[in-house]
């Protein structure tokens, strides 16, 4: 009796273990869905996850690293203008190069801690431009100066935290007679003068485009001597009453263009500059024979706006236009900020391409950007910073 169960048993054993692997040399070829349910190992577990990630790893390079270290307002102090050229504390002459925020009230918390460190570090600039928009639709400053005051004193302190130049930037633009709110003006210079008269870091613009015709009257355009002009001495006049010393930025007619006709009847005052924007692939030899004549006439320039594109901001760069402009300023030592970077629009003239899905919304906001979320123009602009070829 036992000896037959023995040989039963045994009989038993050896079609289950033929039946098993009869199963496994076929289960290769059948569809998935047919086999039978394994339990995933541990490491089965770990070697799928590690597939996983690796195959939806971001399509982008490296993250950008420091490339400058010095910090320039430690190095160069308080500036002031000397005939033609800004000079540094120690009498150098000394060129300012960086980029310009798109307007404020489109870039509200993109400014931050790693972005400005980005900018000074990765990207080598020694300036950064913030475009204060004045008037132009319901977020602004004129609809709501507390707010906005508060954010251009945020955004100056990261720019002070990292040691570099920053221009507030006033930023007339729809709203083109500067005396429009002239008010609204002389009250925020007042107050960022009486904040930062010790500062050696800031620079005052006080009006960024002038342009069209008078607010008061329509049949007149703003013009120099009647408009722009008495607008820049009242405010300059508020600024020096706190901050006799730095550097103040004027603009001038025909949206910044102009700037031969302030030369002919300038400000009187000391550490005075005028503003000439261009973009390259709408203003040329003649914009720059206005620059030759308000240099001649003795009048600083500081290119405060420039672009690559068109004076729309949009459609394609222009390289060559742009190589022109850029051996013209550099043979005349004229300092410059690029147009922009901080806001989300698509225009060529954007540094970044931030509507792409390239990086996710919170790397955006964290700055080192790798070159694949950074525009054609943005890429030829850091290059200019950097002193890389293009």
């Amino acid at each position: 009796m036992n000896n037959v169960f023995r040989i039963r048993s045994i009989a038993l054993l050896v079609s289950t273990c033929i039946t098993l692997g009869v199963i496994a040399s076929c289960s290769e070829k059948l569809p998935e869905e047919t086999l039978p349910s394994v339990p995933v190992t541990s490491a089965e577990t770990s070697e799928e996850t590690e597939a996983t990630t690796e195959e939806t790893e971001p399509a982008h390079g490296p993250y950008s690293t420091p490339q400058v270290t010095e910090r320039p307002v430690d190095i160069h102090g308080q500036l002031k203008v000397d005939g033609l050229n800004i000079v540094d504390s120690n009498g150098e002459t000394y060129r300012l190069k960086g980029m310009s925020s798109a307007g404020l009230n489109a870039c509200t918390g993109f400014f931050n801690q790693e972005t400005v460190k980005t900018l000074a570090q990765d990207w080598g600039c020694n300036v950064f431009r913030l475009a204060m928009t004045t008037e132009g639709n319901s977020d602004d400053y004129t609809s709501d100066p507390d707010k906005y005051f508060t954010e251009v004193c945020n955004d100056v302190n990261l720019c002070v935290d990292q040691g570099i130049y920053v221009i507030v930037d006033w930023h007339i633009l729809y709203d083109g007679d500067p005396n429009q709110y002239k008010t609204e003006s002389i009250d925020f210079f007042t107050r960022l003068s009486t904040l930062y008269k010790d500062c050696p870091n800031i620079i005052y613009e006080i009006c960024n485009e002038p342009n069209g015709n008078r607010f008061d009257d329509e049949s007149k355009p703003v013009d120099w001597d009647n408009c722009i002009k008495p607008y820049a001495e009242e405010v300059i006049a508020a600024i020096r009453a706190n901050d006799p010393d730095n550097i103040i930025i004027v603009g001038t007619p025909t949206w910044s263009q102009d700037v031969d006709q302030a030369s002919k009847n300038p400000v009187k005052g000391d550490n005075i500059m005028y503003t000439l924007h261009f973009y390259a692939g709408s203003h040329g030899q003649e914009l720059r024979d206005k620059l030759v004549t308000a240099n001649d006439n003795g009048c600083a320039v500081f290119v405060t706006e420039w672009g690559m594109t068109n004076d729309s901001g949009k459609g394609q760069i222009f390289k060559d236009e742009t190589m022109e402009w850029m051996n013209f300023l550099d043979e005349r030592n004229i300092s410059w900020c690029n147009w922009s970077i901080g806001g989300s629009s698509t225009e060529a003239s954007n540094a970044l391409k931030f509507r792409s899905n390239i990086i996710t919304v919170e790397e955006k906001y964290q700055g080192h950007w790798p070159d694949e979320f950074i525009s054609n123009s943005g890429i030829f602009v850091r290059n200019l910073l950097l002193g890389r070829e293009n």
